[in-house]
């Protein structure tokens, strides 16, 4: 068999369906390999941004919890780790919002 355009009409047209066939397949598996990884990737993303929420989240509510408790020792604790907690800015977009109000009321300061 020869190579180039001209030696492709010599093939049997099995054959050429054949190469014409096993050449899509390769380019069918290398766009849904393409997409599987991105939306992969965009997936563990959005897993990461949560998990980091939810974390935020608990320090958030233990901060509280400790701020408002009627010991001195955990009440010390928690206006400590409110203060760091509102100086850090830990919450992001929404939650900063009505974070930072509880931080604020707690800690008595307002920022400016």
């Amino acid at each position: 068999m020869t190579a180039g355009v001209e030696g492709l009409a010599a093939w049997p047209p099995a054959a050429v369906a054949t190469v014409v066939a096993a050449a899509l397949a390769v380019a069918l598996t290398a766009v849904a390999g393409l997409v599987g990884g991105l939306w992969a990737v965009l997936r563990w993303r959005r897993d990461v941004a949560r998990e980091e929420r939810d974390r935020a989240w608990s320090r958030f509510v233990w901060t509280v919890d400790q701020a408002c408790d009627g010991d001195v020792g955990r009440n010390e604790v928690g206006f400590a780790s409110a203060k760091a907690m509102y100086r850090m800015q830990i919450l992001r977009d929404h939650d900063a919002v009505l974070g930072r109000i509880v931080l604020e009321l707690i800690i008595g300061e307002e920022q400016g």
